[in-house]
């Protein structure tokens, strides 16, 4: 019955026993199969869900957000599969939702290039996303949505360690939880797909480069300093710290601090 059971959640993602070189046999001797995914590279981190086709997303999404699959580049659908150690089936379900969000664009019978964003298209989802973030910010705090900040401040360290030791599969991750998080406050869900969405079409090119930078720091501490802004019931303050923080994540885009400049939009006033 626990094979059964097994195999028809492998099944539902894609899974192929013999692809992978477990049987029911196997399995039955007390054998066992790791239920997540991991990038086969040194250094790179597990990424646990349910379903083999949105680890496949979560942790792809993640090698094209950190820049270590680089704009531009072709790959396989086989190679992925291989990295990943699962077939090729959620792997080619995972892509195509990867199409989707536009990061990047399959070519039939070759395999998937990896979008590379204008400036442009980045300032574009830098300003919208500060249209969206900034007031949003402003209205949680000064309607006191936000009781209890204990889960954003776990999620805040954890952003921070994750940065410093070059982490940057579940940085990536763990930034995005925490900034859905603070807006799912206002209870709108659309709010959240376009900010969602929004983020996963950028990326934070080249993290590696950035390990230990000031500019990476700083980024990574405003979180601290959103929340302590926010419990204190100071928007303006708090929208204040969003848009230098959007200027701080910008300016990691661009391999520049967009702060340091005088004609940056993103410098907060005063």
């Amino acid at each position: 019955m626990m094979w059964e059971s097994i195999q028809r959640e492998r099944l539902k993602s894609g899974y192929r026993g013999v692809e992978l070189g477990m049987t029911p046999h196997a399995l039955s001797k007390g054998h066992t199969m790791s239920s997540s995914l991991t990038w086969n590279e040194e250094n790179s981190g597990e990424v646990r869900t349910q379903s083999y086709r949105e680890q496949a997303v979560r942790i792809i999404r993640a090698q094209i957000v950190s820049g270590r699959l680089e704009p531009g580049s072709m790959h396989s659908i086989g190679a992925i599969a291989e990295r990943l150690n699962v077939s090729i089936t959620p792997v080619r379900e995972a892509l195509h939702d990867l199409a989707k969000e536009g990061l990047i664009e399959i070519k039939r019978n070759r395999g998937f290039v990896v979008r590379k964003p204008s400036n442009k298209e980045l300032d574009d989802i830098v300003q919208i996303r500060a249209m969206l973030e900034v007031s949003s910010v402003r209205e949680i705090t000064e309607r006191s949505l936000i009781s209890d900040f204990s889960a954003l401040r776990k999620l805040s360290r954890k952003t921070e360690a994750f940065a410093a030791a070059g982490e940057w599969e579940e940085f990536v991750a763990t930034d995005r939880e925490f900034h859905l998080s603070i807006l799912s406050a206002l209870g709108n869900e659309k709010l959240l797909d376009i900010i969602g969405t929004l983020r996963d079409q950028s990326r934070l090119l080249g993290l590696d480069k950035f390990a230990g930078t000031d500019l990476l720091e700083r980024s990574t501490k405003e979180h601290a300093l959103l929340l302590d802004a926010m419990e204190g019931g100071e928007s303006e303050r708090a929208a204040d710290i969003m848009t230098s923080h959007l200027g701080h994540v910008r300016g990691i885009w661009a391999g520049r601090d967009e702060t340091d400049s005088k004609d940056s939009p993103y410098t907060p006033a005063g």
